[in-house]
């Protein structure tokens, strides 16, 4: 009985204990709902005292969050289908490597650091692996000894840094592994170490033409990316919700864009979206990533083998305008590696874009400018078969000029050849015999056949403005005129006027935005610009055409003549202008060559520029960096590819049946040589790697010594997939082929400094 009856007591206890509590937590919740909607007297601003619940009174004071959803920039793609540009994740990589103890009850100290020693070493040289072949920067040994060196201080840093822009799967791979998990540093100073960055796919490649970031996170952009930032940076979403105190949350008042949100405290808050997000759109670009890398691979050599200063190389569509190649390179010093002489090497800097910001005078490159202006003269009518002076002439109050190299003995030339010998005296004879009284004709006709405005390119760089000197302040302005100086042009706007002359007059602007793709995948074609329906007559542009044919086909670019396809163009010498003493030297020059191919129906124009290189050359520099273009472009394009045989008279068959690899391993050469009964001529037979070198005639073309440079990607163009895997293979790089056939481009390109175990990308051909 007793043990019942305190069971009964005990049963009704607890159920006195649940009525209690549920009393209580009712009186709670009607508590807090009379408290918010209980009015209350307050005093505003004004002085004035009204009456509001606290919850009326709670809406102004809540802490309002206002989040960004930042939208996804896009991507910038090239014509042939790469991704040039686009947002990825990297991380700077810090390690907590401080030694920290602390003593227990028995006075035993004990390590209380983020990791341990041995769990530290343990994985010290992964982590260093890791880092050396994903950076390519050093090598595993020097990340190693650095970790080691700041371990070992008394005092080690809790935030050591030890690498910057690691690609975030790289950083993760480094901070999972075993008990890395709080020795890599997440937050410093209260900010994230990931961030978001624009990065090139094919690191410095055209990188000025695509876009750089002045400064990270300024949203500053050059190139495609600050010409187009509009489009590519979208528009980032804006949302916000409130809350009265931590925990408890109040909706804010709904409307079309809002959407409930499920809080980590189990409230259920809405999320009222203020501004829609909305993504960037894509921009294809006109840019060719095998003719651009040709084109900054045969610039870089030159300017190296001369020790050029600077120099940038255009491909551009006849047709379109689309420019589908823009090498900038300018020489930078590089540290001497111990027991070596110091080096140069040539790549793009990062704010300057030569090709559009630079202006030079351009020499004998605007002497068809000149001529074209004659031409086009209402008032007359020039016989290109008419014989002038040349050699040196001599004008009333005027310094003597000279050509500057022999005339095949001759004191005369016709027009024509003035242009194909390009004789500046000839030129001067011209301008004197029709413009000595009415010079500011001459250059209104000039201005009117040549780009001289600002083009307005859709590449965000200055356009520097361009001039035409007084003519009538002195004769030796008005003459110099004539043959490419009292002028200061761009080589864009050298390029526009020499891609209107391959298209009959029509002269339309450069182009680097070939389509706009939205997120849908609609593609939106960017149509050409046409700036002058008729700059000149087609009469003019042809007889001026065939002139620049005779400069290549016995011309002063002779040596560069091709035996399979026909090309035109000028080459242009001008004296080096020296800022620092602001004077014309005559060491140096800077070496031009302007044209297009195929000469019989003109689909590219190429405009090459050499700044600084020795004077001897007369702009032949140049234009080996065209021919060597124009021989990719004409390999890669299926149009031109086709249709070889049947665009020039000469005998094109011969050479195609050739064995001709452009370089490759010798012995291999000479076995594909001897298997189709054909001979084969080396200068050097006993190197291993070898180039072949055309001349004017058979027996001057041969196969020369190419040795690789240790430390320094080689030159695959121009090899089997065969010998170029070989040859990179022997040198320690990795590589990575698509497409089969030759080698027609490679990144990086030849010549970038690379560390054992770079990665080496190539494109193949079918030849």
């Amino acid at each position: 009985m007793k043990k019942e009856k305190n069971t009964r007591m005990t049963g009704g206890m607890l159920a006195l204990y649940l009525l209690l509590t549920l009393g209580m937590g009712t009186a709670i919740v009607v508590g807090i709902v009379r408290t918010q909607t209980a009015e209350v007297e307050g005093k505003l601003a004004d002085g004035s005292v009204v009456k509001k619940s606290w919850r009326e009174w709670g809406a102004g004071r809540e802490a309002r969050v206002n989040q960004v959803e930042p939208a996804r920039r896009g991507d910038i793609l090239s014509s042939d289908g790469k991704v040039l540009a686009t947002t990825v994740s990297e991380c700077d990589l810090y390690l907590d490597l401080g030694k920290r103890y602390e003593t227990d009850k028995k006075g035993k100290k004990k390590f209380s650091g983020a990791v341990s020693d041995s769990v530290l070493y343990a994985s010290l040289d992964t982590m260093a692996l890791i880092l050396s072949e994903s950076m390519g920067r050093h090598a595993a040994d020097y990340y190693v000894q650095m970790v080691k060196k700041e371990r070992e201080k008394e005092n080690p840093r809790q935030c050591f840094r030890v690498e910057q822009h690691v690609p975030y799967s790289v950083w993760l791979s480094i901070a999972r592994l075993p008990g890395w998990k709080r020795c890599v540093v997440k937050e410093v100073d209260r900010r994230s170490v990931k961030y978001e960055v624009r990065a090139h796919i094919y690191r410095e490649m055209a990188s000025n033409t695509v876009g750089l970031e002045n400064g990270r996170g300024t949203g500053d952009f050059t190139g495609l990316e600050g010409a187009y930032d509009s489009l590519l940076r979208g528009r980032d979403g804006v949302f916000n919700s409130r809350r009265l105190t931590k925990g408890v949350w109040i909706e804010d008042v709904p409307d079309e864009g809002s959407s409930s949100e499920n809080r980590t405290d189990g409230d259920s808050v809405e999320r009222v979206v203020l501004q829609k997000r909305i993504d960037g759109v894509n921009i294809v670009s006109t840019i060719d990533t095998r003719i651009q890398d040709v084109a900054e691979d045969a610039l870089r050599q030159t300017l190296a083998r001369f020790g050029g200063k600077a120099g940038c190389a255009i491909v551009m569509e006849v047709e379109t305008g689309y420019v589908v190649a823009c090498a900038n390179l300018a020489r930078a010093e590089q540290k001497p590696v111990e027991g070596e002489e110091s080096s140069a090497i040539y790549n793009e800097l990062r704010d300057w874009n030569t090709a559009v910001s630079s202006r030079y005078e351009p020499g004998s490159t605007m002497k068809t400018v000149a001529l074209m202006a004659m031409l086009n003269d209402p008032k007359l009518k020039i016989d290109t078969a008419m014989k002038v002076r040349v050699g040196t002439g001599v004008f009333p109050t005027a310094r003597v000029v000279k050509d500057s190299h022999k005339k095949n003995g001759r004191d005369s030339l016709s027009v024509r050849e003035v242009i194909e010998e390009s004789s500046n005296v000839g030129m001067c004879q011209l301008g004197w015999m029709y413009y000595r009284d009415r010079r500011d004709d001459l250059v209104a006709l000039m201005r009117q056949v040549f780009p001289y405005e600002k083009l307005n390119l859709d590449v965000r760089s200055p356009e520097p403005k361009t001039s035409i000197n007084d003519v009538h302040l002195s004769v030796d302005d008005f003459l110099r005129l004539t043959y490419g100086y009292s002028t200061a042009v761009t080589p864009m706007q050298i390029i526009t006027f020499y891609n209107a002359l391959a298209g009959d007059g029509r002269m339309v602007k450069p182009l680097f935005c070939r389509a706009i793709v939205d997120r849908r995948g609609r593609r939106t074609e960017m149509k050409p610009v046409v700036l002058r329906n008729q700059a000149f007559s087609k009469e003019s542009a042809k007889v001026v055409r065939e002139m620049l044919e005779g400069v290549v086909d016995h011309g002063t670019a002779k040596r560069m003549k091709s035996e399979v396809y026909h090309f035109a163009g000028k080459t242009g010498t001008a004296d080096y202008y020296d800022q620092a003493s602001r004077t014309h030297t005559q060491a140096y020059n800077n070496s031009s060559f302007a044209g297009f191919f195929p000469a019989e129906r003109p689909r590219y124009t190429c405009y090459v520029m050499l700044e600084r290189v020795p004077h001897e050359a007369f702009g032949t520099q140049a234009a080996r960096v065209f021919r060597t273009i124009a021989d990719c472009v004409m390999a890669i394009d299926e149009r031109l590819s086709a249709d070889l045989a049947a665009l020039s008279p000469v005998d094109s068959a011969k050479l195609l049946q050739r064995p001709v690899l452009l370089r490759g391993n010798q012995s291999e050469m000479k076995k594909a040589f001897e298997l189709l009964g054909c001979s084969y001529s080396t200068t050097n037979p006993e190197s291993r790697w070898v180039v072949y070198r055309g001349g004017a005639q058979d027996s001057l073309s041969a196969y020369r010594a190419e040795e690789p440079v240790q430390g320094r990607v080689p030159n695959c163009y121009g090899m089997s997939a065969k010998d170029a895997v070989e040859l990179l293979h022997s040198m320690g790089l990795k590589v990575r082929l698509t497409g089969y056939g030759k080698v027609v481009s490679q990144t990086p390109s030849a010549g970038t400094a690379a560390k054992k175990g770079t990665l080496v990308m190539l494109k193949l051909v079918k030849s």
